[in-house]
């Protein structure tokens, strides 16, 4: 049978990919995020700030990103993976007219964009008519569609009516959500992947305790597996972003170290949707459960401020085993 080795956690986004010379573009962007209120957040945002913007301890962070990012792509490596199921949220890469709470996706190849390919100018997003998404070219990289349907199976056996699709939008690839696999952590882009997408989005979006018993139940699929192969499961994205909150995550990363099961499946949905990418703490969520009894090991928790809103991404690198 198949044999879960691994669960990994890790922040996506710009924040990690941009120079900190350029976060204060980050910062200017959030002006102009129309899911927050940043006048509001400015009134109201904690002392000391201004202390967090300084392009020094920028820089101390944006080190810390990149030292995390390297540990994860090493405890991946000493692994020795057959296959990896990563959740994450699909972003624009679904249709609109149908966007599943849970879903695999079995496309075979998978097509996803360049992670190598210009990355968004931040100085374009939230303007007015502009599409600020550079356009990457489509790369093929391999799937596991015997897994994929496995799971499938299992979860709905499982009582977890699990969506499955084959296909994504017109012209576009799995983004960084995705790649950031072959982007930073795999040195030649060919470990098999199932993508399981978590809608982060409302009205669609599962509670943290659904989604803890469906992490319960895919980690139990996957281990169902009659296939001799080692397994890692990945949580991609999160933790708290576009505003950065510091209770809220050190709540999350305690939870996951200590298996604090009714922690994080009684996280407010409210406080979650306070910010635009927080609800990916739900692909976390997912993990832990699918891991048990494993806590998760702290690589780092960096919080990268890029405004007197205190706006920006709380990033963080874990993992199970």
């Amino acid at each position: 049978m198949a044999n879960l080795v691994l669960g990994i956690g890790s922040s996506h986004g710009p924040t990690i990919q941009t120079p900190p010379e350029d976060w204060v573009r980050l910062g200017v962007k959030d002006t102009r995020d129309p899911r927050f209120d940043y006048q509001g957040l400015l009134r109201d945002a904690r002392p000391g700030l201004d202390t967090e913007i300084a392009i020094e301890r920028q820089r101390e962070r944006h080190a810390a990103n990149q030292a995390g990012l390297e540990a994860v792509a090493r405890v991946i490596s000493e692994a020795h993976l057959d296959v990896i199921v990563i959740v994450s949220n699909p972003h624009r890469t679904w249709a609109d007219d149908n966007q599943p709470v849970f879903a695999i996706f079995r496309g075979d190849p998978l097509v996803v964009s360049d992670p190598h390919g210009p990355q968004r100018d931040p100085d374009l997003i939230f303007q007015a008519g502009v599409d600020d998404r550079p356009k990457r070219e489509l790369l093929e990289r391999p799937a596991a569609p015997e897994l994929a349907n496995h799971l499938i199976n299992a979860l709905i056996a499982q009582n977890v009516d699990v969506g499955c699709t084959d296909a994504l939008r017109s012209g576009t690839g799995l983004d960084e959500a995705f790649t950031l696999l072959y982007e930073r952590f795999t040195a030649d882009g060919n470990l098999p992947m199932v993508p399981f997408m978590l809608s982060r989005y409302r009205p669609n979006q599962a509670t943290p305790r659904r989604c803890y018993a469906v992490g319960r139940a895919l980690g139990r699929a996957i281990e169902s597996w009659d296939s001799d192969v080692r397994v890692g499961i990945m949580a991609s994205g999160g933790l708290s972003h576009q505003i950065i909150d510091e209770e809220l995550d050190h709540t999350v990363i305690d939870a996951m170290m200590e298996r604090d099961e009714e922690t994080l499946s009684s996280l407010s949905v409210e406080r979650l949707n306070r910010a635009g990418g927080t609800p990916e703490i739900l692909n976390w969520v997912t993990v832990t459960a699918a891991m048990e009894p494993v806590g998760m090991t702290l690589i780092d928790y960096v919080p990268c401020y890029r405004s007197l809103a205190g706006t920006g991404h709380g990033v963080t690198f874990g993992y199970w085993k």
